[in-house]
């Protein structure tokens, strides 16, 4: 009794340990599912992203990973609706690139590529052309000329072609080489000859490249995307200034890695997804660019200039209806130019002394500081001797008794330096640097310089008597034609803007409003002072400047350029014509700039009627009813 007592009670014990270890074996597996679920959770739902995007392959995860540069646009109005017409956008296209080891026959497919595309696409052809030609005689008879260019240029091509040939069957021979880039910028029709030779070994890769979508709209104002080493970014105009914007955020990926390369999916891990580029829209006004654009770029041919530049702005907001620069170069061939200098925009960098336009600037301080009026006279005796310098009149004429409007219309030297004594030269620096002249206008364009009037810091009166009719100073176009824009504007110094709103990736629109820096003139100041170059443009050298119908305020300038030594002045001439119209309500105010013109060496001949041809464009496209009947 007592031994099957005791049996009893050990069968009971084992029997409740056995529920016990299958309670806690079942405690355990649900805590071992509930974890893989957990897991499951965080891989498939939380972090699904993150290990879709490292499965994919290279290509794919670069295109997750880059984001498409924003584009630029003009706004325009259709049927009283605004519709956003795009200058820069992005298009998809290929690289073709060789794959050495799988080549059978390097020497066929080097002429079957020859064949299709010619010499390679970084060669400068008019560089070329210059070294070829660069001994012939500017006298030699014109045939015979081209006889000679035609026998060298093809003499240059076969030779061109046998190196181009053998340096394709010396890349196609590397039997251990897994890559080689051939060609950029490649369509999707080439693409389609090319895979249509079913040679193995030749592929591609898609690329994405900046559009723009008319030419001879400015280069200088879009600069371009291109290389620097093995990355693309902006650079010059809008591309460089806005490049952080247009390019957007990278995205990124990152995963700890155990010694052979794979994926920890314990360890740490982040995802973040890229950040498309804002898009532009600018204030320029495309039907005015266009016309800006080829008629500076007539004048610099016609007139054989070294460069000329255009700028048209919105008086009352600073807004820049256009501008444009010559020469020019093609932002989607930018590597095609043949000397860098052509990237600079020649309306904001090339800081220069503006000769008698800048007067406007004195008698805006004369008049406006109660020095003078419009009918204050003077006496010419044809020079001002300052110290040991004599200062004469740019014609060399003496004109007797003449009021400032008169000094003003006949472009008097010694007038504009009796106003500026008038003024004092310390109340005439002053409102020279309230126009803003020696500073940076701040439009949002790169490599803009700020000009140069410190000599109006130096001790003595030759400074600001040689200032007061633009010579000793240096400017830029887009400084004058600001000025004259307060003039027009009632005396309101604005912001020159040139990018109207910026559109991010998320829809967000930033608007930039007009600035208004200052008062720089009094209202009544700039009505006078605008009274004064209307009758420059009726009565004086502003003529060729006229439109019919209309009141044109404007005022030439022609200035010598100083030598390169700095010491005097050379017989060349830059020549410009800055002014507004119309005089009653202006619509517009306008530089034109054409420096060193190979004949025709004065604004009345150069600038002026450039800007007259502008101004009329302008008139009629805007229906602007006549003022002058």
């Amino acid at each position: 009794m007592v031994w099957r007592k005791s049996f009893s009670h050990t069968r009971s014990r084992e029997k409740i340990a056995g529920q016990g270890r299958i309670k806690f074996l079942s405690i355990f597996f649900i805590f071992i599912a509930v974890l893989l679920v957990l897991r499951l959770f965080k891989v498939q739902i939380l972090m699904g992203d993150f290990y879709a995007a490292a499965a994919v392959d290279q290509h794919e995860l670069h295109r997750r990973f880059v984001p498409e540069r924003g584009s630029i646009y003009v706004a325009e109005n259709v049927n009283g609706q605004e519709v956003l017409f795009p200058l820069v956008a992005n298009q998809d296209l290929y690289m073709l690139y060789a794959v050495p080891k799988e080549i059978i026959d390097p020497e066929a497919t080097a002429n079957k590529l020859f064949e299709l595309f010619g010499l390679p696409e970084d060669i400068n052809m008019e560089q070329v052309k210059s070294e070829l030609f660069a001994d012939l005689a500017p006298t030699l008879d014109p045939v015979l000329a081209e006889e000679i260019k035609d026998k060298r240029l093809a003499d240059w091509r076969e030779a061109q072609k046998t190196l181009e040939i053998d340096r394709l069957k010396n890349i196609f021979s590397k039997v251990d080489d897994p890559y080689e880039p051939l060609r950029h910028r490649i369509n999707e029709e080439t693409k389609e000859i090319i895979e249509s030779w079913g040679i193995k070994g030749l592929q591609f890769q898609q690329e994405v490249w900046r559009f723009y979508s008319e030419q001879g709209m400015g280069g200088h104002i879009f600069g371009f995307w291109g290389f620097q080493g093995d990355t693309r970014q902006g650079s010059y105009g809008l591309e460089g200034y806005f490049d952080e914007i247009l390019t957007g955020q990278f995205g990124e990926i990152f995963s700890e890695r155990d010694a052979w390369g794979n994926i920890i999916t314990i360890g740490s891990h982040s995802l973040r997804e890229k950040v498309d580029g804002s898009d532009l829209i600018l204030t320029i006004d495309r039907a005015i660019q266009y016309k800006v654009c080829q008629a500076i770029h007539q004048a610099v041919d016609y007139f054989k200039a070294q460069s000329g530049a255009v700028i048209v702005l919105e008086p009352k907001t600073g807004a820049v209806l256009a501008m444009c620069g010559a020469p020019d170069f093609n932002p989607a061939e930018y590597n095609q130019v043949s000397d860098i200098k052509v990237y600079n925009n020649p309306a904001i960098f090339s800081a220069y002394e503006p000769g008698s336009i800048f007067k406007v600037i004195t008698l805006a301080a004369a008049l406006d500081s109660n020095s003078v009026t419009p009918s204050t006279v003077f006496e010419d005796t044809g020079s001002v001797k300052i110290g040991s310098d004599i200062i004469k009149n740019y014609d060399d004429k003496i004109y007797g008794s003449q009021t400032m409007t008169q000094a003003l219309e006949k472009s008097i030297n010694t007038g504009m330096i009796f106003a500026m004594r008038k003024t004092t030269p310390k109340v005439f620096k002053k409102y020279v640097e309230d126009f803003d002249f020696g500073r940076l206008t701040g439009i949002t364009l790169d490599t803009e310089a700020a000009g140069d009037i410190s000599n109006l810091d130096r001790r003595g009166e030759i400074y600001p008597a040689t200032a007061s009719f633009g010579q000793g100073i240096t400017v830029t176009p887009l400084q004058v034609v600001k000025a004259v824009a307060a003039i027009a504007n009632g005396g309101k110094l604005m912001k020159p803007y040139l990018v109207e709103k910026i559109a991010n990736n998320q829809g967000e629109m930033q608007i930039i409003q007009p600035e208004e820096i200052r008062q720089v003139i009094s209202s009544k100041t700039a009505a006078v002072l605008g009274a004064m170059m209307v009758s420059v443009v009726e009565n004086g050298h502003g003529q060729p400047a006229k439109v019919a119908g209309y009141r044109v305020a404007g005022k030439t300038g022609t200035a010598q350029v100083s030598k390169a030594n700095g010491r005097g002045y050379s017989e060349e001439v830059n020549t410009s014509f800055v002014g507004f119209a119309p005089f009653n309500n202006p619509r517009f105010a306008m530089i034109v700039v054409i420096n060193q013109p190979g004949w025709g060496k004065e604004a009345t001949l150069t600038a002026a009627p450039v800007f007259g041809e502008i101004a009329k464009f302008i008139l009629q496209y805007y229906n602007v009813p006549y003022d002058n009947k």
